[in-house]
């Protein structure tokens, strides 16, 4: 009995909207109704017929986006077929949102009841949203005397302000726990762009319709046709029958009502009645199972870091959400942030050019755009070559640890800074993990994190017992106990430096010191190279604009700091290099992985991702 409401509003809706058409339209004559039906011609039907098709395609490919966000693993050309039939159905019958979700839950074996109905929830909202903005750009195009001036303004204005909820807010923590995740922007542009295809196309097809003698420019009627759509959807009657009518008769009072009668009766048969009678045949044949596809498997990390290709910096995966992922051709660290999927680094083992297309399909099954971080020159060519903007954004500090030692006026700093702190009494310990002291090492992070600000994230890791628990870890004590330590990725060729922690009153060359002895270790195991990680690149040599940028990202970022800390141990510089298919996706991938960089928190378990 709750429930009755809400399923008997749109009937009484259809009644109302019904009574008030049959007032209208009182004393129609029905002889003129027929013989304007009668003047229709061929062609006219054949374009609308084609525009109807176009129409259904666009709206169809819906499904692909819904499916692509809640990763359920449905092939696209099922996705669409489903699509297709749920929503010709569903606004034949009404009720679109329900008769959606059984008939793709019929459509597509193995979906749940659930999954159809997040579907056609998502197919729904996502449509509606996108439909008022394109009747906000039309009304503001094309200004109808029946919408206010200031409502496509408020809509636009939400509009944007949702696309910037989406941009920095992703995913909406809201009470009790639960996550909502926005659709992605290149997604909303992909759902724009359908919306616009599709209602273009039933505007095309509807004026296609009106009986010849009727002067009315397609331009000037696609403004109240899609006025008259987006309410005939949200009132939830059976075709959207009497909502429909009734604004086109009240917003075109000056055409004659049997010519515009006969249009809409046409319309409703072949934009209505003709797809619901192919849906119908397409929901009751015989089905075939589907099967669900991920192209792409997740490989074990511990194993990967393990063959001579891999960087001790991938590391970094088992804290950002990130996974290691077999494309086919190759294996390559893969992070999922808000708006891109980002390839972390070099390949495992392959170059970037047998990379680029599966890495393409990846993201595009995601609704995400792509790119590649802290790639080195070789995989930078390779990009370039694909036709992918590339640009220099860090330098890596490495460290060749047979031939480190501290002769020499380049290392005439390090010495100080290591007098300094053997004088304060401070000592190098790399205990085993078993025997790390947790609790210590949780109050010197608090306490950096006091001083400096929070730490970031990305592909720069914070503290996390468990994290740290996977790495080398070196403390630095005094008399007085713990008072810093840093923590190294491993691979069979290398380590990295990762967190660097000490407490503020540390004794002036503690850092130097903890680095110095984890390149002493790293010597004696044999591992050729230690790096001491990245700092951005300088803004030298670049156009003024970007100059700018650079150095305020750099001052911000504590490049100099860090670089002349690092410049201590006598380096040598690699640049590190971002890569996207063209520069408008480069941009917006960068900011987004600013964005995720200081506000995305650490997430702990790596998903698989899906390929097409």
């Amino acid at each position: 009995m709750r429930q009755l409401p809400k399923h008997v509003l749109p009937l009484a809706i259809a009644a109302a909207c019904g009574w008030l058409v049959v007032e209208r339209l009182e004393g129609l004559d029905m002889a003129a109704l027929k013989a304007a039906m009668t003047t229709l011609q061929p062609h006219q039907w054949l374009i609308a017929l084609v525009a109807t098709a176009i129409s259904f395609l666009a709206v169809a490919r819906y499904d692909v986006i819904a499916h692509r966000h809640f990763q359920t693993g449905v092939r696209p050309r099922d996705a669409t077929l489903g699509g297709a039939t749920a929503i010709a159905l569903g606004q034949t019958l009404g009720a679109g949102a329900v008769v959606g979700s059984f008939v793709r839950w019929r459509m597509q074996p193995g979906l749940s009841l659930i999954d159809a109905a997040r579907i056609s929830a998502f197919v729904a909202v996502t449509f509606l949203a996108a439909l008022a903005v394109v009747i906000a750009v039309s009304a503001l195009i094309l200004p109808v005397p029946h919408i206010p001036g200031w409502v496509p303004t408020v809509i636009l204005v939400a509009a944007c302000c949702l696309a910037f909820l989406a941009f920095f807010f992703p995913v909406l923590r809201i009470l009790g726990g639960r996550e909502i995740a926005l659709p992605t922007l290149p997604a909303m542009g992909s759902l724009m762009a359908l919306c616009l295809i599709d209602t273009v196309a039933a505007g095309i097809a509807f004026h296609a319709l009106i009986p010849h003698g009727i002067e009315l420019h397609l331009l000037m009627f696609l403004p109240v046709f899609l006025v008259a759509l987006g309410l005939a959807i949200l009132s939830g009657t059976p075709g959207g029958v009497g909502p429909f009518e009734l604004t086109l008769l009240s917003m075109l009072p000056h055409l004659p009502h049997p010519e515009l009668m006969a249009a809409i009766i046409a319309f409703r048969i072949v934009y209505y009645a003709i797809p619901a009678v192919i849906a119908a045949i397409a929901l009751l044949r015989p089905l075939r199972e589907h099967e669900a596809y991920l192209a792409t498997q997740a490989s074990d990390l511990a194993d990967a870091l393990t063959t001579p290709m891999a960087r001790a910096e991938l590391g970094v995966l088992r804290q950002n959400g990130g996974s290691l992922v077999d494309c086919g051709h190759g294996i390559c660290g893969i992070v999922r942030t808000g708006q891109t999927l980002t390839a972390l680094f070099d390949p495992v083992d392959s170059h970037a050019g047998e990379l680029a297309t599966p890495l393409r399909r990846i993201a595009r099954a995601q609704n995400r755009i792509i790119c590649k971080y802290k790639i080195t020159s070789r995989q930078a060519v390779h990009a370039r070559r694909e036709g992918w903007a590339v640009l220099h954004i860090a330098d890596e500090a490495l460290i060749c640890t047979q031939s480190h030692d501290l002769k020499g006026a380049s290392y005439r700093q390090l010495r100080r800074k290591l007098r300094h702190a053997e004088k304060a009494g401070v000592s190098i310990d790399a205990p085993a993990a078993h025997d790390l002291p947790l609790t210590e090492m949780r109050r010197i992070s608090h306490a950096w994190e006091d001083a400096h600000g929070v730490a970031r994230g990305f592909s720069m890791g914070r503290f996390e017992e468990g994290y740290v628990a996977e790495q080398k870890v070196l403390l630095a004590c005094t008399d007085k106990g713990c008072v810093g330590f840093i923590t190294l990725h491993r691979s069979a060729r290398e380590w990295c430096l990762d967190l660097m922690r000490i407490l503020p009153d540390a004794p002036d060359g503690t850092m130097h010191a903890l680095v110095n002895r984890a390149i002493e270790l790293a010597r004696e195991d044999d591992i050729p190279c230690l790096s001491l990680a990245a700092v951005p690149a300088r803004p030298e040599g670049c156009h003024p604009v970007e100059n700018t940028i650079r150095r305020k990202f750099d001052k911000h970022a504590n490049g100099p700091g860090l670089r002349q800390f690092k410049q201590c141990f006598a380096p040598r510089w690699q640049p590190l290099f971002m890569a996207a298919p063209g520069w408008p996706q480069l941009t917006f991938a960068a900011c987004d992985l600013i964005r995720s960089v200081r506000l995305d928190q650490p997430r702990p378990a790596p998903v698989p991702v899906p390929a097409e």
